[in-house]
């Protein structure tokens, strides 16, 4: 069963592009809070909207919690805000849902570490739920995702302090996963409304997703459309969260919760993970030379060059001497040198708060680099996957009764499978043509990430 589904799945999202007109997403962008992205994608043409949260893990302004063992049980505003009321909770400005679970109890079937203390009637770690899982050693955020594949707990080096389990990867090393199980309660084949959560190939940004669906304006994603359009925004790992009527993202500065959750208000469930925002009483400012092909040569100064810093034009003092950009949050900071004749260059470096701070921190902060004559390479043209270029044929949705999943999450509708232009039967000749241009795209993909 799991083969037939995963070509059939695969066939539709390939026959769908030459169907469909190329609309691609509409994109509206918000900055709630430093080090805090929040991206809403929107295809009319599907229809289909998701929202991307991307949180800079680096930055010491930024705290990640996750439900203690009597937390559970809440929406994800409550939660947000403490409602409860338990001694150690404290309010969190981003929140995602967590884990599938179990409707008695509220019992996570993966995972579930809280305040440091697992959980004691989480399911743990197995083989099919994998986990994301944090600490905060030397007061600098650690991260880690694990795959359902990988039975472990999470490194002693993370110093953690909290977990949440998922089913099913949905990315891997930066390559979109194709075989799901068919038996999942996630209901992988089906459109759907998803949540995920993702990190970068340096573990410094952390993705928090959710695609609404189920609904006249958003139909949802299949967890392999999902993973293709999280390869687009160069996730290297991701892992899916609970999702149909569970799937709920909050954002504090935003007004509260800015998906639309398909039950049409929010679900209780077992847990869920917060970011908090924090802002340090001490910023820096970073300086630095350009030199032109030998390090701290002053006469090899280069005159000519752009710098960037986080995406911050720098200016330049002592006659284009030295580049300069103040107030910046003590994190991995990168600075990106460019100048005509030259090969650009990036510089990255983890700039810490006890570096900055007086007594003993030092509130401006050095990163010179070397550019070497010569061009760079043309840019990579290649056209990252979307949903509006790579869509199967919808479905029409009934929204009429809605159903429950197997678990606390699950979907709203029980359908499942694979349905190509409503039909359940196989289609011999498209599917043999789609796994031809599967091959062709699977090898560009790999070259391109290569």
């Amino acid at each position: 069963m799991r083969s037939w589904v995963t070509l059939c799945s695969i066939s539709a999202l390939l026959l769908g592009a030459g169907g469909t007109a190329r609309a691609g997403f509409k994109t509206t962008v918000t900055t709630p809070y430093p080090g805090v992205k929040h991206t809403v994608y929107v295809d009319a043409a599907v229809p289909l909207r998701v929202h991307v949260v991307e949180v800079d893990v680096t930055s010491q302004e930024i705290h990640l919690t996750s439900t203690m063992t009597g937390d559970r049980g809440q929406t994800v505003s409550d939660w947000a805000d403490c409602k409860r009321g338990t001694a150690g909770c404290t309010p969190s400005d981003v929140v995602l849902n967590g884990d599938v679970f179990a409707p008695s109890g509220y019992a996570p079937r993966g995972l579930a570490i809280g305040g440091a203390k697992p959980w004691p009637d989480a399911s743990g770690d197995n083989a099919v739920e994998g986990w994301f899982a944090f600490g905060r050693p030397g007061d600098i955020n650690a991260v880690q995702l694990s795959p359902p594949s990988m039975v472990e707990m999470p490194a002693q080096t993370l110093a953690v302090e909290g977990a949440v389990g998922g089913r099913a990867l949905l990315v891997q090393q930066g390559m979109a996963m194709s075989s799901y199980d068919a038996a999942d309660p996630t209901q992988p084949f089906r459109q759907s409304p998803r949540t995920a959560i993702g990190l970068d190939a340096g573990a410094h940004t952390l993705y928090l997703v959710t695609v609404d669906g189920d609904q006249v304006d958003s139909l949802g994603m299949t967890a392999e459309q999902l993973a293709w359009f999280l390869t687009g925004l160069d996730v290297a790992d991701a892992l899916e969260l609970d999702g149909g009527g569970s799937s709920t993202l909050y954002i504090r500065k935003e007004g509260g919760v800015v998906n639309a959750p398909s039950d049409g208000v929010q679900r209780p469930v077992a847990n869920h993970l917060g970011v908090k925002y924090g802002v340090l009483p001490y910023h820096f400012s970073l300086v630095g030379l350009i030199y032109d092909q030998v390090f701290g040569d002053m006469t090899k100064l280069i005159s000519t060059a752009t710098v960037t810093v986080d995406g911050q034009t720098a200016t330049w003092q002592n006659t284009h001497t030295l580049y300069h950009v103040d107030n910046i949050t003590p994190h991995y900071v990168c600075a990106h040198a460019s100048a005509p004749g030259y090969k650009s260059s990036t510089q990255c470096r983890q700039i810490t708060e006890a570096e900055v701070a007086p007594p003993n921190g030092n509130n401006v902060q050095y990163l010179s680099m070397v550019l070497f004559k010569g061009v760079d390479p043309p840019p990579d043209m290649t056209v990252p996957l979307d949903m509006a270029m790579n869509r199967p044929p919808m479905p029409t949705l009934d929204l009429s009764v809605p159903g429950s999943g197997a678990d606390g999450g699950g979907s709203n509708a029980a359908k499942g499978g694979c349905d190509i232009a409503g039909r359940n039967e196989p289609v011999a000749t498209g599917l043999m043509i789609s796994l031809v241009l599967f091959v062709g795209a699977a090898s560009t993909f790999r070259r391109r990430r290569a």
